[in-house]
């Protein structure tokens, strides 16, 4: 007896994909709106960096500090002071043990020091700073005794070094710690309408007394911007996190700054601690110094710029360039400054504080059907071998499994639906369009769009799943690139050809078959293709990529404003075309491979969710546009290696696609 038929489980997979589609719109217009007033960018410098260019042009630091401001700047980065700049400029000296002793300033030393070799002995010069290093020190480092006299010493216990190579360790350790900020410099910047960005070093095993004291020296930094972090993880991570969170966060829930996030530097714990302060984070994109050796301004603002446009990036600490000799380098900054800020205005951004961006309002319902819309797809794709049984069976089940996953752990069931989602329905989308039966070129044209429109179905869907700030910040992100691009590519070729029929006998007849030296060939190539292809998917290393097509890259951004994916509008699409326009057949099978990256590759642009989402919309169609052209010019060039094979009377069957 049939529970249902083929036109029924049709019929209820079209209402809800229908339905789930009409939610993800609505996220996506909440979201593109969102992204739209995100608008306000903040231009930072480098505080050691403002005072050096200062003194060397013979300028107050309120002087140069207001033509920078002029220039587009708000505010300075400044890191904290470390034991290692005192000792560079004197203010402190260490010591091992009795060796101090021995110094000029021996006798100036309390009788009460002791003089153990397993002590480093801190010798404060500047008696300005006692306190603040008093303070630091004993909260960050344990064991350490104060000994005040004419010349103060701050003893540390270590472990008795064998060499001086052990001892310097010993001190290059101590030379990385913080011992908080100039306030009264920072003040002087304050006044002068200079936003701060303190970045506070981390410090070995942090107690809750230290995080406390840690938290109240950040609250005497005035104009506050946001709040960064030093090293390589963030100060109590991993089980403190959740302390130091809440001690920045008022009773309303409300952040003492935001958190700034260093692009493409991977700190430790610093996205779950982003996300216990409420998601209160703001993107921060630098130019390290090594870098800025191979940059000229006008480069360094196209990266500042595509930071901006496609990333989300909302902080730029920029560098000044020529510091090697900052007497000439005034006139090449401000101007370099200037030309960054009408850049960015021209752009449609506003140079100020940044603001926070909005999330979009959704629910764990609405989440739900957008999931239930993945499912009825990969119910129509079963539908697509006449697996009706397997559809009645799998489709409530996926519903019931997706229902208990999405209660149990939201984030998690989030994730792994938008990763069905971009695998589902690029294969269902071959499934519906590809055939035997050669088409005209407009049909072809059509098919085309007919297939990419299935296909973004897919994506849409994953955007109205990871539809919140979470993804918007990139403090989590779409799990599964690589198995994304990599499944469709075995996945649509199986259920084309092996499931054509009797699967059973397919396989036995392909398993007959003989391996001839050409298929062999082959397979080495188009396994060679899969490594290059597998490797450049995600965040690919700049050394993949060859200096021509990184001209090409550039060369398209500049005249389109967002650049198409290569692999859509080069490979993808063109070889789509020609195999829709051909037909495809068990001969021309192989040609599916690149047609399947063009597709996957399309929806896979909506999985960077920190892209606005109206530049992905802009790059598909980009590569939409540019792909049919090429493919045309593709179909065009077959035909007359087909024609010029026919006068050489060369049997072209096996070249016929």
């Amino acid at each position: 007896m049939n529970i249902l038929t083929k036109k029924q489980i049709n019929s209820i997979a079209y209402i809800l994909i229908a339905i789930a589609v009409l939610a993800s719109l609505y996220l996506a217009v909440q979201r593109i709106n969102i992204e739209r007033g995100y608008d306000q960018v903040q231009i930072i410098v480098n505080n050691s960096e403002l005072f050096s260019l200062a003194n060397a042009n013979n300028l107050e630091v309120k002087e140069l500090a207001q033509m920078l401001q002029e220039k587009g700047v708000t505010g300075v980065l400044v890191k904290e002071i470390s034991l290692g700049d005192l000792v560079r400029t004197g203010q402190i000296s260490f010591h091992q043990g009795g060796e101090v002793k021995l110094t000029s300033f021996g006798k100036k030393l309390s009788s009460q020091v002791p003089l153990s070799e397993a002590n480093v002995i801190i010798a404060i010069h500047n008696k300005a700073l006692e306190n603040q290093l008093v303070q630091h020190l004993t909260h960050k480092l344990a064991g350490i005794e104060y000994y005040p006299g004419e010349i103060s010493v701050l003893t540390v216990p270590v472990n008795l070094p064998n060499s001086d190579g052990e001892l310097k360790v010993i001190y290059d350790d101590l030379k990385d710690l913080g011992v908080g900020f100039d306030i009264e410099r920072l003040t002087e910047l304050a006044d002068l309408g200079m936003q701060i960005v303190p970045q506070v070093r981390d410090w070995p095993h942090p107690s809750l007394e230290s995080l406390d004291f840690m938290v109240e020296e950040v609250k005497k930094i005035p104009n506050l911007s946001i709040l960064m972090f030093n090293d390589e993880q963030v100060p109590g991570n991993p089980d403190k996190l959740a302390y130091l969170a809440n001690l920045l966060t008022d009773s309303q829930g409300k952040v003492l700054a935001p958190m700034g996030i260093v692009e493409f530097f991977d700190q430790k714990g610093i996205n779950k601690f982003a996300v216990l302060l409420n998601k209160e984070t703001v993107r921060v994109h630098s130019i390290s110094l090594n870098e800025m050796k191979t940059y000229t301004p006008q480069t360094a603002i196209d990266r500042w710029e595509l930071a901006v446009k496609e990333r989300n990036i909302r902080t730029l600490f920029v560098r000044f360039f020529g510091m090697n000799e900052p007497a000439v380098a005034l006139e090449t900054n401000l101007t370099y400054l200037e030309q960054l800020k009408l850049t960015l205005e021209d752009n449609g951004y506003n140079i100020g504080r940044v603001k926070q961006i909005d999330s979009p309002l959704y629910s764990r319902i609405i989440v739900g059907l957008i999931g239930l819309g993945v499912i009825a797809g990969g119910v129509l794709l079963l539908m697509q071998k006449n697996w009706r049984l397997l559809a009645i069976i799998l489709g409530p089940l996926g519903a019931l499994i997706w229902a208990a996953i999405l209660y149990l752990d939201p984030l998690f069931a989030r994730k792994l639906m938008a990763l069905a989602s971009v695998i589902v329905f690029p294969t269902l989308a071959f499934l519906v369009v590809m055939r035997e039966k050669e088409r005209t070129l407009l049909e072809s044209v059509l098919s085309l769009l007919r297939l990419s429109l299935i296909s973004l179905i897919g994506a849409l869907l994953m955007v109205g799943l990871l539809a919140d700030k979470l993804f918007m910040l990139k403090l989590d992100q779409f799990a599964g690139v690589k198995i994304a691009h990599i499944i469709p590519l075995g996945l649509i070729p199986v259920l084309i050809f092996l499931f054509d029929g009797d699967p059973i006998t397919n396989v036995k007849k392909l398993l007959d078959k003989f391996i001839s030296y050409k298929v062999a060939f082959l397979a080495g190539v188009v396994l060679a293709a899969a490594v290059i292809y597998v490797l450049r998917t995600g965040n690919v290393d700049t050394n993949l990529v060859l200096g021509i097509e990184q001209k090409m890259r550039d060369a398209l951004q500049n005249i389109l404003g967002v650049r198409p994916r290569t692999k859509e509008f080069l490979i993808g699409h063109p070889f789509t075309l020609l195999i829709l326009y051909y037909g495809l057949t068990r001969k021309n099978w192989v040609l599916i491979l690149p047609a399947i990256i063009g597709q996957v590759s399309l929806v896979n642009t909506y999985a960077h969710i920190h892209t606005p989402l109206l530049i992905s919309l802009v790059r598909s169609f980009n590569g939409l546009w540019l792909g049919i052209i090429f493919g045309i010019a593709l179909i065009v060039a077959w035909k007359a290696i087909l024609r010029v094979s026919e006068k050489l009377k060369i049997k072209h069957d096996d070249f016929r696609v």
